[in-house]
């Protein structure tokens, strides 16, 4: 069933075959989808996608430049500081001085940042598998090939 199958309107069916003819429109509804299991998953850990990739990216490159992350996440550095403030308030981060440059800092995940990711991580796995359970392996593989592609390409 396509997601305009089960779009009713008192007057009957809403017509979404232009907009599900198009890429954005579709990774968008996925998007939602995911994102919706995401949170009320996560609720508890009051954990939201944007935390949760720069955990993930913290704990794959610790002590990274601020610049260096917000590049890799596409976020504005401002938007990027802002979190990693809530981050070392919340005690996940910690802040070191960069060898190379005094005046900069390299930021990596503090013991607890670590304990939270590891303890998340499998949770976010299990999320994502279940989004896509309906494909074949060999589908997921062809998925991420192509949006990585398409990413790449934005």
């Amino acid at each position: 069933m396509s997601p305009s199958d089960s779009t009713q309107t008192v007057a009957g069916r809403i017509d979404l075959q232009r907009l599900e003819s198009m890429t954005g429109f579709l990774v968008r509804l996925a998007q939602l989808k995911i994102y919706e299991a995401f949170h009320e998953s996560q609720a508890d850990n009051a954990l939201t996608p944007a935390r949760y990739s720069l955990l993930a990216v913290l704990h794959d490159n610790p002590d990274s430049r601020p610049g260096q992350i917000a590049d890799a996440l596409r976020v504005k550095p401002s938007n990027l500081a802002a979190l990693l403030t809530q981050f070392e308030q919340d005690g996940l981060i910690v802040r070191v001085a960069d060898p190379g440059e005094r005046r900069a800092a390299l930021i990596r995940l503090s013991e607890k940042g670590e304990a939270l990711f590891q303890e998340v991580d499998p949770q976010i796995r299990t999320l994502e598998d279940r989004a896509v359970e309906m494909l074949t392996v060999e589908e997921r593989a062809v998925l991420l090939k192509l949006l990585l592609r398409v990413s790449a390409s934005a």
